[in-house]
């Protein structure tokens, strides 16, 4: 199928027409033109949690570079290895959290877990640190 100059001409022109048309009639029956630029409000409670998942993330963050420094993120490292039943330390390997469990009386490494582990531990520590950031910021 061939496409002509004038067919493409046409069909601009109608939607022209259709446009001037639409404009005349939201002024004639008194109906707004909605504005160009749309306009979007965040209610508090959604604020609220984009607040906390961002300090949250951000905290994870720092666990996973740094391991657990500071109070909240010993915290919350703390409670990760209550739920586990077993001592934990992250692997220094690289950018992916991964968890090895700790032999608590020697303190020596006893087996790296699967990722499938690692990823729930993490799923569970960010959930935490939601928790702990929510209590303490607006607790």
């Amino acid at each position: 199928m061939q496409i002509t100059t004038y067919h493409i001409h046409n069909v601009l022109r109608a939607y022209g027409k259709q446009l001037s048309l639409s404009r005349r009639g939201a002024s004639k029956t008194g109906l707004a033109m909605p504005d160009r630029a749309d306009s979007i409000t965040i209610s508090t409670e959604a604020r609220r949690k984009a607040v906390i998942e961002k300090v949250a993330a951000d905290i994870v963050e720092r666990i996973v570079r740094d391991g657990p420094r500071d109070g909240m993120e010993q915290e919350a490292f703390k409670q990760l290895e209550e739920e586990y039943g077993k001592k934990l330390a992250l692997n220094e390997d690289g950018a992916e959290l991964a968890f090895k469990v700790i032999d608590k009386e020697n303190g020596e490494q006893i087996s790296a877990l699967s990722i499938e582990d690692s990823s729930f531990l993490k799923r569970r520590l960010e959930e935490i640190t939601k928790d702990k950031v929510n209590a303490n910021m607006f607790g």
